[in-house]
């Protein structure tokens, strides 16, 4: 197959990012934007020796799914993947995508429930981490063009809060009349690298991080001083310095210029607060199915003793609390430990105790100490958890685990070496906490394969 051919091609399946599958005498296509049942005419955009990428010029036979995508960003911006999508085929496509890692990686067939969708489809996104670049001599922010760190502005993101794109709009006119020079890639150059933004959607409360290029910010307090009078919901107000040359958001020191240095958001009627570089679900409405779904398959009966590692500010943990004797909370982000300490305290919570250390390490410091534990909860970042911590689980050989993933892939291969280990999965249970993009949660729980093992 060579770059530029045209081809007629019916689509079979999709990628993990959302691509659609389809073959031409043998050789294999990723096309963006279509859907299985679709026939295509597509157009050859990148060849290797045996896949290639396709552009699709027309949709000759369209699929009863296809629909015109809500988002004025949708086309260009590489957040999304499937506006085009009915959101009914969404959920299959990302439910059958679960299924078929389990199968394909671990060899597993498990029972597998239905998945839970989300109700609300747009402006569900608590957080906002928009790209600042020069673009014809001036400021422009956005999203990240797909494959590309070209920026994609022109309009709102529709999972976005429509405050977070006046918040944006109002800071690229700040920049230009204090005549702040945005981050240039090429060079390194520039100031204004990212405007970064979360909201506590039960309390409104905003927080706005400017993350710069330098190591330190001379108009900060007017800075400060100005986005606070325009948007009376930020709460705080940070500066980060990050002047690497890095794709890395966030630079290793942040400025609290004003208010407390963290937001309040609700989740199952307690109290989380949230500091800039804390980890916090994007879909609060989502979070609460899937913590719901966690306090169900834990099943506690107050007797238990609870580890959470990977547990961030606390949030699965501490929903938890209440239902057992007592709750270990592991993380490596000091500020992400103050944070769940503070939470304990001010949920009234006195059973449970925090620790700043990396999970693999704790984990293995309690195996080697002898410490049991009666259920286990992990919820790894999407490289999942390391061998050695789950060779340190096993060996603490907890009555219940608890997985909660956002890779399919990285759980799978996960399940294998627990299940090679005793334990068996029972249930597995995808929620969908990002509408519209490939992403998808998935809860698994396991227990051991003897028979008197808890169920």
């Amino acid at each position: 197959m060579k770059k530029n051919t045209r081809v007629l091609v019916k689509i079979e399946d999709y990628t993990a990012e959302g691509f659609g599958i389809a073959r031409h005498e043998g050789y294999v296509l990723f096309i963006p934007g279509t859907i299985v049942g679709e026939t295509v005419e597509a157009l050859v955009v990148k060849a290797g020796k045996r896949y290639g990428y396709g552009k699709a010029l027309q949709i000759m036979e369209k699929s009863p799914a296809r629909r015109e995508p809500l988002c004025p960003l949708g086309q260009r911006c590489g957040g999304c993947a499937f506006w085009h999508l009915s959101y009914e085929e969404e959920l299959r496509l990302k439910a059958e995508g679960v299924r078929s890692k389990l199968l394909r990686i671990a060899g597993l067939t498990p029972p597998m429930e239905p998945i839970c969708g989300a109700e609300e489809q747009t402006g569900y996104r608590n957080k906002a981490q928009y790209p600042i670049r020069m673009v014809g001599g001036r400021p422009q922010g956005g999203f990240y063009a797909a494959g590309s760190h070209g920026v994609v502005a022109g309009g709102p993101c529709a999972i976005q809060p429509v405050l977070f794109n006046r918040i944006l709009q109002w800071l690229l006119a700040y920049m230009e009349d204090r005549n702040l020079p945005a981050y240039e890639e090429a060079g390194c150059t520039g100031l204004v690298r990212h405007l970064y933004l979360r909201r506590g959607e039960a309390t409104g409360e905003v927080m706005a991080c400017l993350v710069v290029n330098s190591r330190t910010f001379l108009g900060r307090q007017a800075f400060a001083a100005a986005i606070t009078a325009a948007f009376p919901e930020i709460r705080t107000v940070a500066v980060n310095y990050n002047d690497r040359n890095t794709n890395v958001v966030l630079g290793p020191r942040t400025e609290i210029l004003a208010g407390p240095g963290y937001i309040e958001d609700v989740l199952l009627e307690k109290r989380f607060r949230i500091a800039p570089q804390a980890f916090y679900q994007v879909n609060r409405k989502q979070t609460e199915v899937l913590y719901r779904k966690v306090r169900e398959l834990a099943a506690l009966s107050g007797r238990e003793r609870v580890l959470d590692l990977y547990c961030g500010i606390g949030t699965i943990g501490l929903t938890l609390a209440g239902g057992c004797r007592a709750l270990t909370g592991v993380e490596i982000v000091p500020e992400a430990i103050e944070n769940a300490k503070e939470n304990a305290r001010l949920n009234g919570i006195g059973n449970a105790r925090f620790i700043c250390a990396d999970a693999q390490a704790a984990a293995a410091r309690f195996a080697a100490d002898g410490e049991r534990f009666d259920l286990i909860l992990v919820d790894p970042p999407r490289r999942g958890c390391d061998a050695a911590a789950l060779a340190a689980i096993l060996q603490m050989r907890p009555e219940k685990l608890i997985y909660v993933s956002c890779n399919a892939a990285t759980l799978a291969r996960d399940l294998k070496q627990l299940q090679e280990g005793g334990y068996q999965v029972r249930r597995v249970v995808p929620v969908d906490l990002f509408p519209r993009t490939p992403h998808v949660e998935t809860v698994v729980m396991l227990s051991h394969k003897k028979p008197d093992s808890v169920i």
